[in-house]
């Protein structure tokens, strides 16, 4: 049980330096260039995922059927995601509506895919 607390413990304290890290990596960028470079919100989205692993390591740490589900039916659900936020990128940049450049797409982007998966870690564990 004191590996539980330890690893929660842990992510917790990671989720809290993440989130101020990228915080101040996006409030220096917009105040010395006012152009935000994309990989702020990576920074963002490891928060994301520690904040996740701290509220789910107990049921992780037993690697059972049922977290095996989880896995899968989150993997399998976050490619359709993925597939939408292309189809919303795509229509977004045709029609000119934002205008980013590839690093700030490709930071979003994958910032994003990282949240879902792991967001929907904590849906399914939820429900099944």
């Amino acid at each position: 049980m004191t590996d539980v607390k330890t690893y929660r413990v842990f992510f917790i304290f990671s989720a809290i330096f993440f989130t101020i890290i990228g915080g101040g990596l996006i409030v220096l960028s917009v105040t010395v260039d006012y152009n935000i470079a994309g990989h702020e919100f990576l920074t963002l989205s490891l928060a994301v995922v520690c904040a996740v692993q701290a509220y789910l390591v107990p049921q992780f740490i037993m690697n059972d059927e049922r977290v095996k589900l989880i896995k899968q039916k989150a993997m399998s659900t976050g490619y359709f995601f993925i597939m939408g936020y292309s189809l919303i990128f795509m229509v977004l940049l045709q029609t000119k509506v934002i205008h980013l450049t590839a690093l700030q797409l490709l930071g979003i982007f994958t910032a994003l895919i990282v949240s879902t998966v792991f967001l929907l870690f904590v849906f399914f564990s939820k429900r099944y």
